[in-house]
């Protein structure tokens, strides 16, 4: 929400040519003669209404409804107001002596006229309490927003590197394994985790990445993984919809996969993990399904859950009202599905 200074200036003249100069306009284009010292009068009150506003206008500003400032505003504003009353009645008495050639002694201070200059210069600093307030306010949500846009960008950065160190950490351990092994399967698994690492060093960085990018980095994912099982039909991985010209957040459903053969049951039953990914209009459904050990529970590992706490937290930053994220244990299954309204 922003307000520039083009738009303060303009809202500044608005105000002038509705309570200044339009209410004049009689004056400017008589359709009678008014005596000199009326335009004399006219003018300097005129004149004053441009201080009193201004001069409130600088003096206060949004801290005005602050609890700790609102007493100190109240005085300023007060003695703002009652400065520019004596001023004003002082200015009569001036414009009926000089200038409309009344004797000093004949000029007399009715009741009418102080509630008449106390009218104008109680609405003139009134109405520039509201215009510096509402122009206040403008900037103040903005710089909110910015700052809130920057803190955003700055924990989505930091939940991203949180999940590539987290994903790195389990891959090496397993190549450490087939290594040790001298495993013929171990140098495939470079390759692979090779195809990974340029995925996470150059597009993880991005807002969003195309849909198709985070699909072959899921095989990829699923490939690596499968080598290291040894079961090449571990995972069932199916893909719906058209999913061309999608964008989505970098390595934001890789965690569910990961967690999935993190927790899956192995030599159980084929296909171990089943992943659908689905593409309708602009919805997507992520549906994964694994088997589990009796005892496995999955957002209660060494780890702390750190892959799914920070989809979570993703979705919620990214996706605010238009995601759903349904999570189902059984002592035998855990079922994940995602549904995001727009991508």
């Amino acid at each position: 929400m922003t307000m520039s200074k083009r738009y303060v200036i303009l809202l500044h003249l608005s105000f002038w040519i509705l309570f200044a100069l339009i209410p004049e306009l009689p004056m400017i284009f008589p359709d009678r003669k008014y005596p000199l010292y009326y335009y004399y009068y006219t003018l300097s009150s005129q004149l004053l209404n441009v201080l009193n506003f201004y001069l409130v206008y600088f003096l206060v500003s949004i801290d005005f409804l602050h609890r700790r400032k609102i007493v100190v505003n109240l005085l300023k504003v007060l003695g703002v107001i009652a400065f520019f009353i004596g001023v004003r009645l002082v200015m009569l008495v001036v414009v009926q002596v000089y200038f409309a050639g009344f004797d000093y002694q004949e000029v007399h201070i009715r009741f009418y006229h102080v509630v008449l200059e106390s009218y104008y210069s109680i609405s003139f600093t009134l109405m520039a309490v509201l215009i510096k307030f509402m122009i206040d306010w403008f900037r103040t949500q903005k710089q909110k927003s910015e700052l809130m846009a920057r803190n955003k960008t700055s924990e989505l950065a930091l939940l991203r590197s949180q999940i590539n160190p987290h994903f790195l950490f389990n891959t090496l351990n397993n190549l450490y394994s087939l290594v040790y092994k001298k495993s013929d399967e171990a140098p495939s698994m470079v390759m692979k985790l090779s195809d990974i690492m340029r995925y996470m060093l150059y597009d993880s960085n991005s807002e969003k990445v195309s849909l198709e990018k985070e699909i072959e980095y899921i095989g990829s994912f699923i490939e690596l993984n499968e080598l290291r099982l040894q079961e090449g039909q571990f995972v069932s991985f199916d893909v719906e919809g058209d999913i061309q010209s999608r964008v989505i957040p970098p390595m934001l459903l890789v965690p569910f996969v990961e967690n999935a053969f993190k927790h899956g049951r192995k030599k159980y039953k084929l296909p171990g993990i089943t992943i659908r990914l689905e593409v309708t209009g602009n919805r997507l459904d992520f549906d994964i399904r694994n088997y589990l050990h009796g005892s496995a529970t999955i957002n209660k590992d060494q780890q702390g859950g750190i892959g799914l706490g920070n989809v979570r937290k993703r979705l919620d930053m990214i996706y605010p009202g238009t995601y759903t994220l349904d999570i189902d244990q059984t002592h035998e299954e855990y079922h994940v599905h995602l549904t995001i309204q727009r991508v």
